[in-house]
């Protein structure tokens, strides 16, 4: 087969005006503010803050909560350098799908920090109520860095086998297919998840933690790491990890995860670690191709102009657009 070649994109940049960049960028430096903010303040001096994450305050070490997101900042501004100086197919800095996706990102940001610690604790209250029996004793009594590479085996083998059924199954797959519309692959891609696929990639991250005995925090230290490294393999960079690819997803391997041609098509599917693919046979052949991504689907509403009235009615109708496919299949 062809390997793909570097390829010009289509060019977004044109119809982006100077306000829209502009509008980017002060995004992007209110993020670092933000974080900044953070790591140079107590929770109790940020009272809003405060409040909202309060389900998980017993659960964070603040000493390390503080620098968190100084370090999150710093690790997405070198994966937007690494696009910028080895990108997987060249394209505009500034793209309509980077501008979406971005939007993407600050939904994203909202539904973590308003929703997923009351998530976490539901879970955790639900399990020992009524699931508590699954928990494996033997497994628990184990020091806690046996209990955690145990259950990170398992729950990434979770997150695997969910992944294939949500390509499977139709039903999952009109949620799922949200996430591999984009066709300008960036470092804000992994956020373009519909929140009913979210939620179920969710349940399964944090069940078979508890069931291995793991407390909350290292369920929701995981968690945090499972947020930041998608960064990395989701963005349009050049890179297979050499010998690290047999163990690691990689940006190359991912990205033809998300690749549109058939010949691409069920392959991937690993979320932290390539060694289920390559047990499984579900690995691409070729670890070295950076193809082309996005969905074939002509009724999927794409992101085409960047003006902020637009991408918040695209948003809205990818959110509706898995219930619209839904409606009509039904």
């Amino acid at each position: 087969m062809e390997r793909s070649s570097v390829a010009k994109s289509s060019p977004f940049i044109d119809g982006l005006e100077l306000w829209v960049k502009v509008a980017l960028l002060s995004i992007w430096l209110v993020i670092g503010s933000g974080a900044l903010l953070l790591a140079l303040s107590t929770p109790s001096e940020l009272s809003l803050l405060h409040k909202l994450l309060r389900p998980l305050q017993a659960h964070v070490d603040s000493d390390r909560a503080l620098y968190s997101p100084l370090a999150y900042f710093f690790l997405l501004s070198l994966v937007f350098i690494l696009e910028r100086r080895i990108p997987a197919r060249e394209q505009a800095l500034f793209t309509v799908g980077f501008a979406q996706d971005t939007l993407w990102y600050v939904g994203t940001i909202v539904f973590r920090v308003a929703f997923l610690g009351y998530y976490a604790l539901l879970l955790e209250d639900i399990y020992q109520q009524h699931f508590s029996f699954l928990t494996l004793d033997s497994i628990s009594s184990w020091g806690a860095s046996s209990r955690f590479v145990v259950a990170l085996l398992a729950a990434d083998f979770l997150r695997w086998l969910s992944h294939l059924i949500r390509h499977k199954v139709p039903l999952f797959w009109k949620f799922h297919a949200v996430h591999h519309s984009q066709s300008e692959m960036n470092l804000f891609t992994d956020a373009r998840v519909h929140p009913v696929d979210r939620m179920i990639s969710a349940t399964l991250r944090f069940i078979p933690f508890l069931m291995l005995g793991n407390d909350l925090p290292v369920i929701l230290g995981w968690a945090i790491f499972e947020t930041i490294y998608p960064k990395f393999y989701h963005a349009n960079v050049r890179l297979n990890f050499g010998l690290l690819r047999y163990i690691l997803v990689t940006p190359q391997s991912h990205r033809v995860h998300h690749a549109r041609g058939a010949s691409y098509r069920d392959k991937n599917f690993g979320f932290t670690l390539s060694i289920w693919d390559r047990v499984f046979g579900t690995h691409y052949q070729d670890d070295f191709d950076y193809p082309a991504t996005g969905v074939t689907d002509p009724d999927y509403p794409s992101e085409k102009v960047a003006g902020p009235r637009f991408l918040a009615v695209t948003f809205a109708r990818q959110l509706l657009y898995p219930f619209q496919q839904l409606f009509r299949a039904g």
